[in-house]
């Protein structure tokens, strides 16, 4: 988030402080870090509410008497249950400060952008546990054979010799019968194991051959995209060096995510919420002389646009190109601090006035030559050499005087350099 270029009060700091809910709820301290090195320990009380405004005397500039202004802090309390990464967090941890013109901004903690809740989320199950083994046949015991008695009459020695060698035969039938159940168990699970391994072997090669596949067609896509969009703008050429549908994350990545930067509804949305303030959202790539073409639809709010050449964004050395609904538009050179220069301002004829239209914009820096193009047609030609490389960053900007939130969506990004 960038504050405007018009400054409130010239010996006051401005700052917009983001907290979780929980923390809201049950009071949270900070270190703060002013711009000129000064620290200071804040401690906010539980039930602290969203847009509540607190203000520090002598916490501001320092004016040609020696004293200070104030530093004017605006809570925001963000949305939804606490953000997973935050119970370990110092009460004392030093919240990082980046002073744009002339107000100040205390960035939101990391882990509130890049974590996920996990509340109502149901447990994983358990792992499969393979269940017990059958039982296998074991052989019965012979039955305790009762005290000898009196031998009946009639009884024959031939009757017992016969009894005791029948007995032997069916116990060597017993164990041969369960010998073979033995042996034939042991060759089934062999099989079943050979089985499994030749099936998962199958799957790896399958797997192997899909992600071939999957890497030759995406290279192949790759090449057709390239020779699908060549640049349409003059004097063309250059090589389309980035496509990025901005449809979803899975298919643009490496672009910012968070409260301000968003992809929902099928765009990349960049949101400001508050209207002192504009924001920008980037995926950190520098380029130097390159065209740049964007759908652009501001879905809520005043003006979109362009941040370009980033060649210090934290401290406020860019280009930047902005137009609203109206279809008026302005292009700066942001040169550090509170110093910006107006390049060029006008309205465009070729443009979709209004919330919710679509427009092309184009970008063609080359050298010290910088052209702005609104549905093909050239709207701004200016000639300056204060930047020559830098990062890129879509925006969603706020009328500096009686803005209001606005929510910008982009579309179809392409950059071909030279």
């Amino acid at each position: 988030m960038s504050p405007q270029s018009e400054p409130q009060h010239a010996d006051d700091l401005y700052a917009t402080l983001a907290i979780s809910a929980e923390e809201a709820r049950s009071g949270t301290s900070r270190m703060l870090t002013l711009p000129d090195g000064r620290q200071l320990p804040l401690t906010l009380p539980a039930g602290v509410q969203s847009g509540q405004r607190l203000s520090f005397a002598n916490q501001g500039r320092r004016r040609d008497d020696g004293s200070y202004g104030s530093l004017q802090l605006t809570i925001i309390v963000l949305p939804g249950p606490p953000v997973g990464g935050l119970a370990g967090r110092s009460s004392e941890e030093e919240v990082p400060t980046q002073l744009s013109s002339d107000q100040l901004q205390l960035a939101a903690p990391a882990a509130l952008a890049s974590s996920a809740s996990t509340v109502g989320q149901t447990a994983p199950p358990p792992p499969h546990t393979p269940g017990p083994l059958p039982p296998t046949l074991s052989s019965p015991a012979l039955s305790r054979q009762r005290p000898a008695t009196a031998e009946r009459k009639g009884t024959s020695p031939r009757r017992g010799l016969w009894l005791i060698a029948t007995m032997v035969v069916l116990l060597i039938l017993i164990s041969s019968a369960l010998l073979l159940e033995q042996q034939q168990q042991q060759a089934q699970e062999q099989a079943h194991a050979t089985a499994t391994s030749a099936a998962a072997t199958s799957l790896v090669a399958s797997r192997q051959a899909s992600a071939v596949a999957q890497a030759t067609a995406a290279a192949q896509a790759t090449a057709s995209v390239i020779a699908a969009y060549p640049n349409p703008y003059p004097p063309g050429g250059g090589r389309l060096v980035l496509y990025a549908p901005l449809s979803d994350a899975r298919n643009s990545i490496g672009w910012e995510t968070g409260v301000h930067c968003i992809f929902r509804s099928g765009a990349y949305h960049v949101v400001s919420q508050d209207p002192r303030f504009f924001d920008q959202c980037g995926n950190g790539i520098s380029y130097s002389d390159f065209t740049l073409e964007v759908e652009m639809t501001i879905v809520a709010g005043d003006q979109g646009g362009l941040l370009f050449r980033g060649a210090n964004i934290g401290d406020n050395h860019y280009y930047l190109f902005q137009i609203g609904t109206t279809g008026i538009y302005t292009l700066f050179a942001y040169t550090g601090g509170d110093q910006t220069a107006e390049l060029t301002r006008g309205i465009a004829l070729n443009y979709q006035r209004g919330l919710g239209q679509t427009n092309l914009l184009a970008l063609v820096a080359r050298g010290n030559s910088l052209t702005i193009y609104l549905n093909h047609d050239p709207v701004v030609q200016v000639s300056d050499g204060r930047y020559r490389a830098g990062e890129l960053a879509l925006l969603a900007v706020p009328l500096a005087n009686g803005g209001q939130p606005t929510d910008v969506a982009y579309r179809h990004l392409k950059v071909w350099t030279f």
